[in-house]
């Protein structure tokens, strides 16, 4: 009969290192995160204060903004915003802007 490890005993290294890095996205995944590094420059620093970028999905950015005027203003600027943001990241990594109200914390 084997035995079965405890909840007290330690884990290997190597073993969770491979938890850690399956976890993470991998290469074109990990290149387009970099638009968070990037936000700030890409949107000026007046935008920058009122929408953040939520999450990175299968092309589909979310930007949370603090009000429904920054709401209705990015809507006029997805377009404009989509375009540098590929720039700066060096490929087609946004594919559309889809804005929402951020809740209160």
């Amino acid at each position: 009969m084997t035995r079965r490890p405890a909840a007290r005993d330690p884990a290997r290294l190597g073993d969770v290192l491979r938890s850690v890095l399956a976890g993470l996205p991998t290469g074109a995944g990990l290149e387009d995160w970099t638009l968070w590094s990037e936000w700030d420059a890409a949107v000026g620093p007046t935008l920058a204060r009122h929408a953040r970028p939520r999450r990175l999905a299968r092309g589909v950015l979310v930007v949370a903004v603090d009000s429904s005027e920054w709401m209705q203003e990015l809507q006029f600027l997805k377009h404009e915003l989509r375009v540098r943001l590929n720039e700066r990241i060096g490929r087609e990594a946004v594919r559309r802007i889809f804005v929402v109200l951020a809740a209160d914390d």
